[in-house]
């Protein structure tokens, strides 16, 4: 890989030490989870980042997507999905813990750009915002990232789920990443 190629992933990583390392304390105030306090910090750095900022490609429009963020309510927290057009794909969990990046693997390179591409068709679905909360359980809630800011739609995960509601093809390209992680840390050999 080229020094220029890997030149956003380093930003990236640069961007994830940075935040990790303002957002969890050496000692941490009781009662006060560091690991949400990361989560938040690397979910607010995906939406308040810019395209420049992370080194990605322009696009042809600016309402074009260069990245998707899926927020997913679980039953404990929130788990959310991000992927850039450089093919990085991080999985962030509010409860503590996820992946970061991704590019090292073609699977998950391949399923970032695929999500891109997919909310880049699904984007006419989506309304411009400044606030970003989190969905309830039960609830998505996409967060397409574009040089003309954040747009946003939602849906229940029943409705993605029966593969008729317009958000669909999105809410499958998302579980394709978190399907290509777990498959990567299956093939892992356990430490």
């Amino acid at each position: 890989m080229t020094n220029l190629a890997m030149r956003p992933a380093l930003v990236l990583l640069g961007l994830v030490a940075v935040v990790a390392l303002q957002m969890h304390p050496q000692n941490p105030a009781p009662g006060k989870p560091a690991g949400k306090d990361v989560y938040q910090g690397l979910r607010n750095l995906a939406l308040t980042g810019s395209r420049a900022k992370l080194g990605l490609p322009a696009t042809s429009e600016p309402t074009d997507p260069w990245g998707i963020m899926m927020d997913w309510g679980v039953t404990r927290g929130t788990a959310t999905v991000v992927a850039f057009s450089d093919g990085s794909a991080s999985i962030y969990l509010s409860s503590g813990g996820g992946f970061l990046g991704g590019q090292a693997h073609e699977s998950i390179r391949n399923a970032a750009k695929a999500m891109v591409a997919a909310a880049a068709r699904c984007r006419h679905q989506a309304h411009a915002v400044t606030s970003y909360p989190l969905p309830q359980q039960g609830e998505v809630a996409f967060y397409f990232l574009t040089d003309a800011g954040v747009f946003t739609a939602s849906a229940p995960q029943d409705a993605l789920s029966s593969h008729r509601h317009p958000l669909s093809e999105l809410g499958e390209a998302a579980q394709a990443v978190i399907a290509q992680y777990r498959l990567i840390t299956q093939k892992a050999p356990a430490q």
